[in-house]
């Protein structure tokens, strides 16, 4: 979620990072790879439920649904993320869920006593996700998350279990409002090692009804002993097009950066279509997201 302090990163992950992340490479996943075009606590498209685990219910007219996500920025030494996810809804109303997610840093040169490059260093990890989600009240939907992370840089390859949990309140009787909450890459009794993320937002609809509405809301993003990510956005809904609009503000080491997020959706028969851009900060390109998912019903 932060990749404007990429170049203040990639300077010094070799010297200090290593020592302070038992499983390389953590840094990756503050990217915020399928939650650019929606807060990352409510993000449902492509699904897979990476960011909060109850986001991962399919209503009970679908039966599945499958989706991908991309995600690349446009600096010197660039970020990729990829996510592939798929979802089956139960006749018990449990909704099961798998995804796997892969982010990269690209150009990472490799120098000795020569400051020209001797080859490329490779920092990059990966996350596979099992989930499980169900309506537990009429106005509540929880979810847990089973993940395993593994964590590349040059030659050193490590790997941590963690497990998330996540809630989302929604269809409430005043302004249709909806809160959720949930933690991210969460290894108990390793919190000060290996830094998990509280991921929240909430929003209300301001007008119209469903499928032809506007919402307002707020998005909060911390990382422990990390970056604070927050900001209002706004959605408006057209029949099968979604527009939505964000202005985060982001403090890490004592910096602060503003930014915006924009994209939108597209519905068309069992198929959804999203692009979404990150205007780049600190002298860094833009990131792009582009999503695909398909549901049956």
């Amino acid at each position: 979620m932060r990749h404007k302090f990429l170049c203040c990163f990639v300077g010094s992950w070799w010297a200090v990072g290593l020592a302070a992340q038992p499983v390389p490479a953590r840094d990756l996943w503050e990217f915020p790879l399928g939650a650019v075009l929606e807060p990352a606590a409510l993000a449902r498209e492509p699904g897979g439920g990476l960011w909060n685990p109850a986001s991962t219910v399919l209503p009970r007219d679908q039966r599945w649904r499958v989706g991908v996500a991309s995600l690349a920025t446009a600096a010197q030494q660039s970020v990729a993320g990829q996510l592939v996810s798929a979802d089956v809804r139960r006749s018990s109303g449990l909704t099961l869920g798998v995804s796997v997610a892969r982010a990269s840093v690209a150009d990472i040169l490799r120098t000795d006593s020569d400051p020209q490059g001797v080859g490329q260093v490779l920092y990059s990890s990966l996350l596979l996700s099992a989930t499980a989600a169900r309506d537990l009240l009429p106005h509540v939907t929880a979810g847990i998350s089973a993940r395993y992370r593994e964590g590349r840089a040059d030659r050193l390859v490590n790997h941590a279990i963690a497990a998330d949990v996540g809630i989302i309140i929604h269809s409430l009787p005043v302004l249709d409002a909806r809160i959720a909450l949930s933690s991210f890459l969460w290894r108990p009794g390793r919190e000060l090692e290996d830094r998990p993320a509280f991921v929240a937002a909430t929003d209300v609809r301001v007008m119209g009804v469903r499928d032809r509405e506007t919402r307002v809301g707020y998005s909060f993003n911390s990382v422990s002993l990390g970056a604070k990510e927050r900001g209002p956005f706004v959605a408006w809904r057209f029949d099968r097009v979604d527009l939505r609009a964000g202005y985060l503000r982001t403090s890490v080491s004592g910096r602060t950066v503003a930014r915006i997020r924009s994209g939108l959706a597209l519905h068309y028969a069992r198929y959804v279509v999203g692009v979404a851009r990150e205007e780049g900060a600190s002298g860094l390109g833009p990131l792009y997201q582009f999503t695909l998912s398909a549901l049956s019903r």
